[in-house]
């Protein structure tokens, strides 16, 4: 007998009962699209991911799905199936943590990871899990928030004592940049540790679904405000907080046949793999915030990515600027306090000031001290790797034969030099932006400190 907080699998619909009608319109709609991918994936015997539950749920509706979204090609189960291996991974060492799902629709994820054990809540639009309640009731074990992601009352639900992973697919995307921030910073500032999985698009991408994107002539993409490059994520991310650490990406790309050979010689090329839709999963630091760590990410530097993380370096100098100039304003209003009314006057915050200011600029130095060493190791890295590849170079133009194949592999280092170079001065420059980062943020934690206590 199944016990009652388990997994439910989808009610089916007799054959002679009617078909359910979605009634789904804008980015809610997009739940049908991932289904259908899903569903048409699970239907073929050498399937990528395996997924009964989708065929149940698809076999009900009362949607045109072919005449809506044409070709399901294969992708969007690509994704659900590396999403899929993540959370098994995750849940070996968390065999009771709480997966949070954001704006998970019609997905069936819960039902094909369960290992008896973990935790499930769905977070969706209340017209969302309206549908999927038709399908997939909740029990003890999983559970379903009727709300917008970005509402952040669903955090007040989560119990991530035996950890947490956030998967947030296909939701992204369709948020405003700001809103993405402040839905990722509150979810690591809130849950030191958390894992988080979720899917973005490029920014060309992103600016044609605003300019009208026909994915069949009876289906219009709805808009996707936020599109951002591969190797601009981290950075990003580490703008946003201090707690983003690893960035790892997960296979996303077609499944089988030309368009999986196009997607992986895409991938071979760092300036096509930028400009690609992908799969990131990131991982999340619980220490204190005066000593944030190195991290080394997956994701190559770029000069897109160095401008990016620079910008966000600059915006946040202003921010600590603006902050350290309340805290100076509020002193000095106490200080006229104390000198007409020395009684009254605050001396515990006078007795703070020099402390406080010899214990931030000590952790500065600290942290100095740590990112040269992370630098110089950088440095004798990437120099060891030009010892090799000029070794490499040297016995492949010794095998050469003929002048022509001498000639090719001239040509073969030459390419191979510059490529090398230029993401050489990438990767150095985003050592350096990540150092002035990481000095910066004691100074962050003290005057951010003063403003809450100052500002009450």
């Amino acid at each position: 007998m199944q016990p009652a907080d388990a997994a439910q699998a989808p009610a089916a619909v007799a054959a002679s009962e009617p078909r359910i009608a979605p009634g789904l319109a804008g980015v809610p709609e997009t739940m049908l699209w991932s289904l259908h991918n899903r569903a048409c994936e699970a239907r073929r015997d050498d399937a990528i991911l395996i997924d009964p539950h989708s065929l149940t749920i698809h076999a009900a509706m009362q949607y045109d799905f072919a005449r809506h979204f044409g070709d399901p090609g294969g992708s969007l189960a690509v994704r659900a199936a590396a999403i899929d291996r993540a959370v098994r991974l995750w849940l070996e060492t968390h065999p009771d943590g709480l997966v949070v799902s954001l704006g998970e629709g019609l997905e069936t994820q819960a039902q094909r990871v369960d290992n008896g054990r973990m935790r499930w809540l769905s977070v969706d639009l209340p017209e969302a899990i309206r549908l999927r309640e038709r399908f997939i009731a909740p029990t003890g074990r999983f559970r379903h928030v009727a709300a917008s992601a970005l509402d952040a009352g669903w955090m007040d639900e989560v119990d991530d004592t035996s950890g947490l992973f956030v998967v947030a697919q296909g939701l992204l995307m369709y948020l405003d940049p700001a809103s993405v921030r402040r839905l990722l910073a509150g979810i690591a500032e809130r849950f030191p540790g958390v894992e988080l999985v979720f899917d973005v698009v490029p920014p060309w991408f992103s600016r044609l679904t605003v300019i009208g994107f026909q994915q069949t002539p009876h289906y219009r993409l709805p808009v996707m405000p936020w599109g951002i490059g591969r190797d601009d994520i981290a950075a990003t991310l580490r703008g946003w907080h201090w707690r983003f650490a690893d960035c790892v990406f997960l296979e996303y790309g077609a499944p089988r046949g030309w368009p999986l050979l196009v997607s992986r010689l895409m991938h071979e090329f760092p300036t096509a793999r930028h400009e690609l839709p992908c799969l990131v999963h990131v991982t999340t630091l619980t220490g204190d915030r005066s000593f944030p760590m190195n991290v080394e990410t997956t994701s190559p530097a770029s000069i897109g990515g160095v401008l990016a993380a620079a910008t966000l370096n600059a915006s946040r100098s202003g921010d600590l600027a603006l902050a350290a100039s309340q805290v100076v304003a509020k002193r000095v209003a106490l200080g006229v306090a104390g000198a007409l009314n020395p009684a009254e006057a605050d001396h515990a915050e006078f007795a703070r000031m020099v402390p406080e200011k010899i214990d931030a600029f000590s952790a500065v130095g600290a942290v100095l001290r740590q990112q040269t060493d992370h630098v110089a190791r950088a440095f004798t890295r990437l120099a060891s790797d030009e010892m090799q590849a000029a070794a490499q170079a040297t016995i492949s133009l010794a095998g050469c034969t003929t002048p022509g194949a001498l000639a090719a592999a001239q040509r073969a280092w030459m390419v191979g030099w510059f490529e090398r170079a230029a993401a050489n001065v990438a990767a150095m420059g985003m050592l350096t932006v990540q150092a002035q980062e990481a000095a910066m943020a004691p100074l962050h934690s003290q005057v951010a400190a003063n403003v809450d206590r100052l500002t009450v």
